[in-house]
């Protein structure tokens, strides 16, 4: 990914017997406007859960969860959002809603842990993506290698932090949680996941995060260069079925992405722009879409001028072709010859640019 969106983790209490049985929202948050209606999303489901209309700043939040899992809080008509990994905890929210990064979250042992993770890695990540823009919009080629030589540097000290921070919480769902995007961010991450995961002790091992980890494992071996790329079927934005068998003959760039994804929406202008400058070379890109709001997913495509062909049967995560390549986590992608045949994969900015300088004659 492109750009972390960091969230809070809260971890299965260690007394069951002792833990909430429901969740239990609090809010107390300067500059949120009279009447504004709050929102509890379960981002893993993408549904909601609950909603309070904000007095003064204040506002409840109830509902329950079977497991520890990825929460929004949103604001109407605000564009702040609030995430949060929570079990049935009760949690107390104090702050000014127009300083996110300050407020504060009491409650949740758990949520410390975060605060631990995010305390190093961020300002890291920070300037990580800063030189990776850099990267993208820089012309001096000298001043260029110098900023990929200071990327490739900074990679390795956030894999490197990451490494000493999960010892330490071996046995937290925040580290799986951070072991996911890393292993999206950095090949070296993804190339040594079954040694990361097996170093995730207990409470670590359960909940969405460990299972799609393990998901991950499981599927890694597709994709590999040289196989050929499945068969696959999926309606475009008008409701036409289109296969990838029709597509015979080009190269294609196979995207999996969603206009909610906002790494894969700070990827797109790279992929815009390599369409541009080889679609006249038997270049084409195939998008498979994970949203499940049709106007929101047309309404990116325009918006980002994505004027290449789009499937998608508007199932989330459960949309039928990432399932059936086990897709766990996007963006992802992968480049076939004209024969069908995965020639490269997860390709990205000027990766993507240099692969397809190299390899379109």
């Amino acid at each position: 990914m492109k750009k972390l969106i960091f969230v809070v983790i809260v971890l299965f209490s260690c007394n069951h017997l002792m833990a909430q049985k429901s969740i239990l929202i609090k809010g107390d948050l300067k500059n949120v406007p009279d009447s504004t209606i709050v929102t509890l999303l379960d981002g893993m489901a993408n549904k909601e859960v609950s909603t309070d209309k904000v007095i003064k700043g204040k506002f409840t939040l109830k509902g329950t969860t079977p497991i520890t899992t990825f929460f929004i809080i949103g604001f109407s008509k605000m564009t702040v959002k609030l995430p949060l990994f929570i079990n049935n905890d009760a949690l107390k929210i104090t702050g000014d809603v127009m300083l996110p990064n300050n407020i504060v979250y009491e409650g949740s042992a758990s949520h410390a842990i975060y605060m631990s993770y995010m305390k190093v890695l961020n300002p890291k990540m920070e300037g990580y993506f800063k030189t990776l823009a850099g990267i993208q919009s820089e012309k001096n080629t000298k001043t260029k290698d110098s900023l990929t030589l200071n990327a490739e540097g900074q990679s390795k000290d956030l894999v490197l932090t990451y490494e000493e921070m999960s010892k330490k919480y071996a046995q937290s769902p925040v580290t799986a949680f951070f072991l996911f995007q890393f292993a999206n961010i950095f090949p070296t991450v993804k190339e040594k996941l079954a040694t990361y995961f097996d170093q995730l002790k207990g409470e670590a091992k359960k909940g969405p995060f460990a299972e799609i980890l393990g998901k991950t494992l499981q599927s890694i071996g597709f994709g590999a260069i040289g196989s050929n790329m499945p068969e696959f079927k999926q309606n475009d934005v008008n409701g036409n079925p289109v296969s990838l068998s029709s597509f015979k003959g080009k190269y294609v760039l196979v995207d999996f992405w969603a206009s909610w994804c906002g790494p894969c929406r700070a990827e797109n202008p790279n992929v815009v722009k390599a369409y541009n400058e080889f679609k006249n070379k038997n270049f084409t890109i195939l998008s498979v879409s994970l949203d499940q709001d049709k106007a929101k997913w047309l309404d990116a495509i325009q918006k980002d001028d994505l004027t290449w062909t789009h499937v998608s049967d508007l199932k989330y995560w459960n949309n039928a072709v990432a399932q059936q390549f086990g897709i766990q986590s996007i963006p992802a992608s992968f480049i076939i010859d004209p024969t069908g045949k995965i020639i490269g994969k997860d390709l990205r900015g000027e990766d993507l640019r240099n692969f397809l300088i190299q390899n379109l004659k």
